[in-house]
C-alpha cells in the first residue's frame, strides 16, 4: 500500500526527530533530483542544520560539505548551483535577516542570482516547503524553534495532485500588492 500523505504531531517530547529527518530526507532527495523549483514560504527562516553529514553518509551527494551539520543556505546554494530555482516567501522580520543576508552573501559568491527569488510579505502566516516532489506544510516556521522547540503539526504529501495545487497557491505570492 502506499501512502502519500503523513500528518505529524511534535512537542518537546516526541517527533522533533522526525521532523529533522524528514527535512533532511525531503532535501537530499532534491539533491538528487537535480534541477527544480522549490519553494520556502515561512514567515520565519533563520539558518536551520539540514543534513546532518558528521559520519559522511552524505559525501557523495556534495563532497564539498565535509564531515559537519549542513545548514539551509548552503543546502540551497548547493540546489540552485545544479540548476535548481528556489523561491523564498517571507517577512521583513528582524529574526529573517541573518539568514536572508547570508544566503544572499553566498548567492553573490557563486553568481547564482538569476536562481532565487524572495518576496516579502507583511501579512504572511502560511507555512510550507513544496519540492519537486514533496510537500511539507503545517504550523512550524522555518527555525529552530519551529522544528525543535515549540508544539506544531506538519502535513507530509507526495501527492502529485495537492503538490500542483500548493505550487499554483504559493505563485500568488509573486502578484504584487
Amino acid at each position: 500500500m502506499t501512502y502519500l500523505h503523513r500528518r505529524i504531531f511534535k512537542s518537546q517530547t516526541t517527533g522533533a526527530i522526525t521532523i529533522q529527518e524528514l527535512l533532511q530526507t525531503m532535501f537530499v532527495g532534491e539533491m538528487l533530483r537535480g534541477d527544480g523549483d522549490i519553494w520556502i514560504v515561512s514567515p520565519w527562516i533563520s539558518n536551520v542544520v539540514l543534513i546532518d553529514n558528521r559520519s559522511g553518509n552524505f559525501d557523495s551527494v556534495n563532497p564539498e560539505w565535509g564531515r559537519r551539520e549542513v545548514r539551509l543556505a548552503d543546502v540551497l546554494i548547493a540546489l540552485m548551483a545544479r540548476g535548481t530555482s528556489v523561491t523564498i516567501v517571507t517577512r521583513s522580520d528582524e529574526i529573517n535577516r541573518n539568514f536572508l543576508a547570508k544566503l544572499n552573501e553566498l548567492v553573490e559568491q557563486q553568481a547564482l542570482e538569476d536562481c532565487v527569488e524572495l518576496h516579502v510579505r507583511k501579512q504572511l502566516h502560511t507555512k510550507g516547503i513544496l519540492l519537486t516532489s514533496s510537500l511539507l506544510m503545517g504550523s512550524m516556521n522555518l527555525t529552530y524553534n519551529g522544528m525543535v522547540i515549540n508544539d506544531e503539526w506538519v502535513e507530509f504529501s507526495l501527492d502529485s495532485q495537492d503538490l500542483a495545487r500548493t505550487k499554483l497557491e504559493f505563485m500568488q505570492y509573486m502578484e504584487t500588492h
